[in-house]
């Protein structure tokens, strides 16, 4: 096991360092991209419609890939996988950069989805592995607060691209970023105490088979990883019915540039990177369901504020609070999931709430664009505030963590998590 040395004065070492500045390029990547890329299937020809069906049908490939990303980091371990996961990001930009029509498109967050299964988890867990339970709020805050820095070059870099020279260069610099960060890991990678180790671990059924079973055990138990799926997946419902439509109402009934859009995604940025470290400092101080709940409060606020707002401040002030709620949830969200489940199966825990919520809001995007057809272009937004608020209260009263029990339910997930039924299978010690 990890010999944890971390205290409230020094939290970071070099390598942790190196580790987040590589995480923040690939932030970069997906930043500068992400807000543009519906206005970027609208200019390929795409309808309201089909960018919803679009988002959709991208929301498919994580769920088939996030829950074995994060076993294969348990597996080959943090760094070796984000290898991996660092080149299918360099591909899926690159496939943006080739795609003629929308469909073809389709090939990008295909890929894109390779590289959040298997960069995702790894990214949660290695940050867990490397911190001591007292500190965890505050070094998920700090370790947001490095990778949030990306929310205010990124998005205006991207939309300053986009605007002069076009969406193809855009992609392009957002592969070359990715390209950096790859490296990087690889670097860490081969230079890592445990290299030998992990360059011969080889994952295995038995293996699988045993965390899939102590995860379906947590699922069932009613304890606090069933109500982290339940909160959690309501408020993804909510939140990616209006989501991927806001750039499009920017562009079509706010009539703002592509440049505005990029500038709303840097403010955002600003107030996530600005709220991130006090809010570690707040989930030390208090519990996990403290920034949760304000998180969510922030969150519901903002899409409220976009749905009223008519010019590009108003806007901005909704991008504000939604980056105010961000920066109180993560920090809290990753702090409670570290400290709520066995450390042999952090990995395929993070990839498996990401994949459970994605089922759930599968067909969130398509719901929203048949709402804005049917209704108008403002109700996805106000409906997004009325099912987000659902969650408040059950937020509040379920996601603790039971000092008596492991995840809220009596079953000694600990032993279990310690029991190597292969014997193969070793330990990673990135």
């Amino acid at each position: 096991m990890i010999s944890h040395q971390s205290t409230s004065k020094s939290l970071l070492n070099r390598r942790l360092i190196i580790f987040l500045a590589a995480m923040a390029l690939t932030e970069i990547s997906r930043t500068m991209t992400m807000v543009q890329i519906p206005v970027f299937l609208r200019e390929l020809g795409a309808s309201i419609q089909q960018i919803g069906f679009f988002f959709t049908i991208s929301l498919i490939f994580p769920l088939i890939l996030r829950v074995f990303g994060g076993w294969l980091s348990d597996s080959i371990g943090r760094l070796r996988t984000l290898t991996f996961g660092g080149v299918a990001g360099m591909l899926s930009f690159l496939a943006y950069v080739l795609a003629p029509t929308w469909q073809v498109a389709i090939l990008a967050p295909a890929l894109l989805a390779i590289t959040s299964a298997l960069v995702f988890p790894s990214y949660k867990a290695y940050i867990a592995d490397q911190t001591s339970e007292d500190v965890q709020g505050r070094m998920f805050g700090i370790s947001t607060t490095v990778i949030s820095l990306a929310w205010i070059f990124g998005p205006p870099l991207g939309g300053l691209v986009a605007q002069h020279l076009g969406y193809r260069w855009m992609f392009s610099l957002a592969a070359f970023t990715f390209s950096i960060a790859t490296v990087i890991f690889f670097g860490m990678y081969r230079t890592s105490p445990s290299y030998t180790q992990e360059r011969s671990a080889k994952p295995s059924i038995t293996h699988l088979r045993s965390s899939f079973r102590q995860m379906l055990l947590l699922m069932i138990s009613g304890g606090l990883v069933t109500w982290i799926i339940i909160v959690d997946g309501v408020r993804d419902v909510a939140f990616k019915m209006s989501f991927d439509l806001m750039p499009i109402y920017l562009r079509e009934i706010g009539e703002l540039t592509k440049q505005d859009i990029g500038l709303l995604d840097g403010m955002f940025g600003v107030a996530l990177t600005l709220t991130t470290l006090p809010a570690g400092w707040l989930v030390d101080r208090t519990s996990e369901r403290v920034g949760i709940t304000l998180g969510l409060a922030f969150m519901i606020v903002s899409r409220l504020i976009f749905a009223v707002a008519t010019a590009f401040w108003g806007y901005g002030m909704s991008w504000i609070f939604l980056g105010l709620g961000g920066g109180l949830l993560d920090p809290a969200a990753s702090a409670l999931i570290a400290k709520g489940v066995p450390r042999k199966v952090r990995g395929l825990t993070y990839g498996l709430v990401a994949t459970s919520l994605g089922i759930l809001s599968l067909p969130a995007p398509w719901i929203g664009s048949q709402v804005w057809q049917r209704v108008n272009p403002r109700a996805p937004f106000l409906l997004t505030v009325v099912l987000a608020a659902l969650v408040i209260i059950p937020a509040w009263f379920k996601l603790v963590i039971k000092p008596t029990h492991w995840v809220g339910v009596n079953v000694d997930f600990k032993s279990l998590a310690d029991q190597d039924n292969d014997g193969s299978y070793q330990e990673s010690q990135d």
